[in-house]
């Protein structure tokens, strides 16, 4: 099962094969309180594994293999039992296209949509940003910034079916653990745009890992239609290239058709789809 996951984990993020099994071992301490790793049993037989856990309002499977993933669609109503149970209100599945048997499950009736991993290759051409310029940002800069994203970032959540109370508390969670120091926080930069003598937008990332990582992108409400969600993207791709990051790696919920279509077009690549099921007569 580790091998499983740490295979899917350095792949999708770039990772040495080593530092993707610590991560994965510690995501297993973490929630060990919340997670069961399972036979699939026919009759006297197992037929394969699964490992599931609680997150927030989801219960996720983590890991799957069955010794024929056509079945998967089988297990669906024992999920969703599971789901019940444990008092969440989805079933989420992580789906990558070498994991025949959470593609299986994935794909089954009610399952939908809701967030899609990319991540764009930084050994080929990047598109020039133009007069875009990055610059690190002020503290009156951050302050402003910071105030407005935990509130974004909830709505969001809420957006891909979370609950408005689970949503807030994941997101005040998130940034409590990803911006402990401000700017200053290990592995965080924080960028506005500028064009000319003019701001219109911002952007964070992630250092943490090998592939850099967009935790947040915004183009100025007066300043939109203009190009600059492209030219800021490419901004951060160089500025990651240049600072020696193989990838850049970013998150786009499924209610945000336009966005995708952006990432799509610089050439992003489909990493894993997140795909979820409500589960029915959940609290």
């Amino acid at each position: 099962m580790v091998d499983g996951v740490t295979r899917h984990r350095a792949t999708a993020r770039f990772l040495d094969p080593h530092a993707a099994r610590e991560q994965v071992e510690t995501l297993r301490e973490a929630q060990r309180d919340r997670s069961d790793l399972l036979d699939v049993v026919d009759g006297d037989s197992v037929v394969g594994l699964a490992w599931v856990s609680r997150s927030d309002d989801d219960l996720v499977v983590n890991h799957l293999r069955l010794d024929d993933p056509a079945r998967a669609a089988e297990l669906v109503p024992v999920l969703v039992d599971r789901a019940r149970a444990a008092e969440a209100r989805m079933l989420g599945v992580p789906v990558y296209q070498d994991d025949p048997s959470r593609a299986v499950l994935g794909a089954q009736p009610g399952f939908q949509l809701r967030a899609t991993n990319m991540a764009l290759p930084l050994d080929g051409e990047v598109a020039d940003p133009g007069g875009l310029e990055l610059r690190r940002m002020t503290d009156a800069e951050f302050d402003d910034f910071l105030s407005g994203n935990a509130e974004e970032y909830a709505a969001e959540l809420v957006a891909t079916g979370m609950s408005v109370d689970a949503a807030a508390e994941r997101s005040r969670e998130q940034m409590g653990q990803l911006v402990p120091a401000g700017q200053e926080s290990p592995g965080m930069h924080f960028f506005t745009a500028w064009v000319g003598g003019a701001p219109v937008g911002s952007l964070w990332l992630c250092t943490l890992d090998p592939m850099a990582f967009v935790y947040d992108v915004v183009v100025d409400e007066t300043q939109r239609r203009k190009g600059y969600g492209a030219a800021i993207m490419n901004a951060g791709a160089l500025w990651s290239r240049e600072h020696a990051h193989p990838a850049l790696g970013l998150n786009v919920f499924a209610h945000n058709p336009g966005a995708r279509a952006l990432y799509d077009r610089l050439g992003y690549q489909v990493t894993q789809d997140y795909r979820a099921l409500d589960v029915p007569d959940a609290d």
